[in-house]
């Protein structure tokens, strides 16, 4: 089953909206499949997140011209795992997210996430949290519960494992 712009469902007391793509854009043969990706609005009672999937600046736009009204949430998966693509300072605005959520993985291919993107981020007061140096990450939704993420290589931490570090700059 697609995901269709306008689907909608609560579960637990948690509603979910699809917000892109639409149908026009499944069937649009010049498309980027990344700009097909699923974008889903998530919100509970305490706070909210909006999913990204791979979306480029081109959704991002789109998004901001149809949906700005529902864009706004507490965390963002950032989009196409920060990379230079996406992201775009009008985007980032308008979702104002305290957290700032980029799935990738350590020592990518892809050098994602950019460094750019997430300055762009903390410029805009997110607080950026990385798959590839934290692990899994867990945030929590509840009442009377701080939106802090909880990260899987500090909570189950084993001595003989190294933690990455961030990629320095090479030294001339």
């Amino acid at each position: 089953m697609a995901c269709i712009a306008g689907q909608q469902w609560s579960w637990d007391d948690v509603h979910f909206t699809v917000l892109h793509p639409t149908d026009d854009e499944y069937l649009d043969a010049y498309a980027k499949t990344n700009d097909r990706s699923c974008v889903v609005r998530i919100d509970s009672r305490f706070g909210s997140a909006l999913l990204t999937g791979d979306i480029e600046a081109k959704t991002e736009m789109v998004l901001l011209r149809t949906s700005s009204a529902l864009l706004h949430a507490d965390v963002l998966l950032v989009p196409h795992h920060g990379s230079r693509t996406s992201s775009t300072a009008a985007f980032i605005r308008a979702v104002g997210p305290a957290i700032a959520v980029v799935g990738c993985g350590y020592r990518n291919r892809f050098g994602h996430p950019r460094p750019d993107i997430v300055t762009r981020y903390t410029s805009n007061s997110a607080r950026v949290v990385r798959n590839d140096l934290e692990g899994a990450i867990t945030l929590t939704f509840a009442a009377e519960v701080s939106l802090l993420p909880v990260f899987a290589r500090t909570e189950r931490a084993r001595y003989w494992l190294d933690m990455p570090v961030p990629s320095l700059p090479a030294i001339d």
